[in-house]
């Protein structure tokens, strides 16, 4: 007998096992809640450039998300290190955003589905080739310049972040925080990892600080301003500081330790993205 609402149930599945809420599902792809919850009772149905974003963010083609039942899949374990699931996590506490509005800008649309394919990139342990990661800052860049719109410069501030972990090791930094908050390495540990560095790579990390210190200020002041996103202003400030991604007379140490500090006041005021980034670090 056909399932008339296969896709629903698997969009409502991988949500499910992927721990994200209707609210955070939505926020992710840019819908609200009434939608998702909508696409999954098979009372709406998304059209293609949202099924593919759907797809995409759950590491997913569109051939499975609509003909596969994927409703018996397990709920996935977050302690695995495998590659999909650090990009999940990577997807979590780095959202990408888009709106109908914004997309009909050619600079913004180009820049999302860039993104999007440096995130498949990551997830199948391709090599980026070209300049791909630094066009995607470019054309975000672009599109602040010709549309108001909030989603560009969340996005360009995005694309400095992604630049960023491929200078500075992501992954091990969330793996050096999670031992840090459970109390499981003190500072002087954690400095002693993070020194763990060659002169070179130290030398690239502070001439890339000093090039985008300028744009990332700029560019989460105007989130600030907005009351609609400041929460993913303080957001992106506190991350600054645990991703090494800040300029001051204190050590990395310290300002990693500062950015957990400021990460966990956010979350306590009830800012959504501090709260899914300390839940992926435990």
């Amino acid at each position: 007998m056909k399932d008339n609402n296969l896709l629903g149930r698997n969009i409502q599945r991988l949500r499910e096992i992927h721990g994200d809420t209707l609210v955070e599902l939505g926020a992710a792809i840019g819908f609200a809640k009434s939608t998702i919850k909508g696409y999954e009772n098979g009372s709406r149905k998304p059209d293609p450039d949202t099924l593919k974003t759907i797809a995409n963010y759950y590491g997913k083609t569109i051939d499975e998300l609509m003909y596969t039942d994927l409703t018996s899949l397990e709920k996935i374990d977050v302690q695995q290190s495998s590659l999909s699931s650090t990009v999940e996590t990577f997807k979590k506490i780095m959202p990408l955003f888009y709106s109908e509005e914004a997309m009909n800008n050619s600079s913004f649309k180009k820049g999302y589905d860039l993104s999007q394919r440096i995130l498949s990139a990551f997830a199948s342990g391709e090599t980026l080739r070209g300049t791909i990661i630094t066009d995607v800052t470019e054309v975000f860049a672009q599109a602040t310049d010709e549309i108001e719109a909030p989603e560009a410069i969340a996005n360009l501030v995005w694309s400095i972040f992604v630049w960023w972990s491929q200078i500075f090791d992501v992954k091990e930094m969330l793996s050096l925080q999670n031992k840090l908050i459970s109390k499981r390495i003190n500072t002087m540990e954690l400095s002693r990892a993070i020194k763990r560095v060659s002169p070179e790579v130290e030398s690239k990390r502070q001439g890339f600080i000093s090039d985008m210190d300028e744009l990332l200020r700029e560019s989460i002041k105007s989130l600030k301003s907005d009351e609609n996103w400041s929460d993913l202003g303080d957001y992106y400030l506190a991350l600054r500081y645990t991703n090494g991604l800040v300029d001051t007379d204190l050590s990395v140490e310290m300002n990693v330790t500062m950015g957990i500090q400021l990460m966990i006041a956010y979350a306590q005021l009830d800012n959504k993205y501090a709260k899914m980034f300390l839940r992926c670090c435990k």
